[in-house]
This record gives structure tokens, sequence and C-alpha cells, in this order.
């Protein structure tokens, strides 16, 4: 029995619904990018979509913690290093790519050489202070 198209995931990838019809295009060249340690480039916001480019100098870490707001499409562009996801141990390469799904525990460990990746996810609300749950 032949699958339709549409439940193979559908049309090709395509950015184009996240733009206002007043935006033009976004290209930018992360080669220009130089600084180390963190986030050092995001999408502009104003669209559905958030991206992060996060250069961790080598051993680096991201500590461990949890978004319960959105899952998290992380694409490694250099580099190397591991990830940590709900316990379990994933080698990061200049190949990778990774879904850590909402609510998913997780750490990042650049290698020796360091690690550069994209941190891609639909936006999130504004942050907002909220009471501690009551123990």
């Amino acid at each position: 029995m032949s699958v339709p198209d549409h439940d193979q995931g559908g049309d090709p990838a395509c950015w184009a619904h996240l733009f206002e019809d007043d935006q033009p295009a976004l290209v930018a060249d992360l080669a220009d990018v130089d600084e180390v340690g963190g986030a050092v480039w995001s999408l502009p916001h104003g669209g559905d979509l958030d991206a992060n480019l996060v250069r961790l100098a080598p051993t680096a870490c991201i500590p461990e913690h949890v978004n319960r707001d959105v899952g998290v499409l992380l694409v490694v562009r250099a580099g190397g290093g591991e990830l940590v996801a709900d316990e379990t141990s994933h080698t990061l390469t200049d190949t990778t790519v990774a879904l850590v799904p909402r609510y998913a525990s997780r750490s990042i460990r650049a290698g020796d050489d360091g690690l550069d990746y994209l941190s891609i996810h639909r936006r999130r609300e504004a942050m907002q202070i909220r009471d501690r749950p009551s123990r």
C-alpha cells in the first residue's frame, strides 16, 4: 500500500510561512561571528522561530537543565562534544543533528576542540516571574 507524501513529512521544508509578508528573508554569514562563550548570534526576534549560534570553548559545559516550554533542534556546525539527554550520553560531531524534546533533561559539554552548534526552536512566550511552588 502506498503512503501519501504528506504522511512522510509533506512538502519540502519552507521557512516562508515564518515571516510576515513585509519582512525580507534573512541571510546571515555565521563565519563572520568570531566570539566564543555561549550564544554568540541570535535570529532577530519577531517571527515564529528562534535560533542561536552557541559557541563553547574547549571542555566548556552547559549544566543540566530542563526546558519545559519547547523542544530544541541542535545542529552541530564544528567541533564536537557530548550531549546528555535524560541520562543517555550522545556523541556530538560536525555532522550531528539532535532533537531534544520538551521536558527532557539535558547538558552539553564541548570536546577538546570546542563546539559550535545551532539551537533552533519555536518562539517561546516572554519569560515571566512566577511564584515559587509551595512545598
